[in-house]
């Protein structure tokens, strides 16, 4: 049986997402038009190549801010990377799809332009923006810029993912690293758990803290299935209400408060409460949950000429599947 690569699942999904294009979805649409596509994760790569199979006249552009995302892969710091697609920047313009690297200040919708930080500008006629999440305000003292930086998410960053394993390797015989799980949980569960069993098996000579602060135990169960018994036996699991809540931190002390008392660790992997992306709260189209309101084919509720794709979109099934067929299904509809 041929094992399905990602990147052999991103074919298919392009090749299916190409058909039924080609059925006649897009049948009524316009001559070429210009899509700009902000952020180049899997549901934003998704809708480039689905508008480009669908025809290739579409002059397609990735709008994305961080050089390294769409370098070739490395494996330093896998364990501890977000799952993601297999493209590269060489791979998406053999398939006809422009990259501009920048980021988006600020978008002006009744000219049809991306006002860009660089201090260009780029013109669209449709705008489909995959802005992923990022953090969202927290009620935690000590919860600042510096403990991000020495606490590290390592969601869909390899700088941070790269951070993060050396500070493991760093750690003392016997050290305490801690995970940290928000109560609102935008990762996908299985990911989480997957995170947690990764981290659990890093060093056979630390001990791992998990601080779960989701109001049932799946997480909990979700990584027993997954560790093995000496994994297990090293990780200490504070769920919420028994010390899974964090209250206040003291990142340079390594220092975490929860409401079952404080908790010390020589390394911390802080996974924050989420929501969509800061280019799309900027722009509108976020509500008062921090998450786009969208139909099912991705589009904005609160703005019309806008997709939102991902896992930005309310709702969102947060895993790579999903953000492929979102990205498909955006730009069916974009192009209809």
């Amino acid at each position: 049986m041929t094992p399905v690569t990602r990147r052999r699942f991103l074919m298919q999904s392009g090749s299916a997402a190409a058909a039924a294009l080609a059925a006649g979805a897009v049948s009524a649409r316009r001559a070429a038009a210009s899509v700009m596509i902000v952020g180049s994760g899997p549901a934003g790569i998704a809708a480039a190549l689905a508008l480009r199979a669908a025809d290739p006249r579409t002059r397609v552009t990735l709008v994305e801010r961080d050089p390294a995302r769409l370098a070739p892969a490395d494996s330093a710091a896998a364990a501890f990377r977000r799952p993601a697609l297999s493209e590269d920047a060489a791979s998406l313009s053999r398939q006809g799809v422009d990259l501009l690297l920048d980021d988006v200040a600020a978008i002006d919708w009744q000219a049809g332009r991306l006002e860009l930080f660089s201090g260009r500008r780029a013109a669209f006629d449709r705008l489909i923006l995959a802005p992923g999440v990022a953090p969202a305000p927290e009620a935690i003292d000590g919860l600042d810029a510096r403990l991000r930086h020495d606490w590290p998410a390592a969601w869909g960053s390899a700088r941070e993912a790269r951070r993060l394993a050396a500070q493991i390797a760093a750690m003392p015989a016997g050290g305490n690293l801690v995970l940290r799980v928000p109560q609102v949980l935008a990762h996908d569960p299985a990911l989480v758990a997957a995170r947690a069993a990764a981290l659990a098996a890093a060093r056979p000579d630390i001990r791992l803290t998990v601080l779960d602060a989701t109001p049932d135990a799946a997480l909990r169960r979700a990584f027993a299935a997954r560790a093995s018994e000496e994994t297990a036996a090293r990780t200490a699991w504070r769920g919420a209400g028994a010390g899974g809540r964090v209250l206040w931190t003291d990142a340079a002390a390594g220092r975490i408060g929860t409401e079952a008392g404080e908790i010390r660790a020589d390394v911390v992997n802080f996974l924050p409460r989420l929501g969509a992306g800061e280019i799309a709260r900027r722009a509108g189209l976020a509500d008062g949950g921090l998450w786009c309101p969208v139909d099912a084919a991705g589009r904005s509720s609160l703005r019309d000429a806008a997709f939102v794709i991902g896992d930005a979109a309310a709702g969102a099934v947060r895993g790579m599947a999903a953000a492929v067929d979102a990205g498909a299904r955006a730009a069916r509809s974009a192009l209809s």
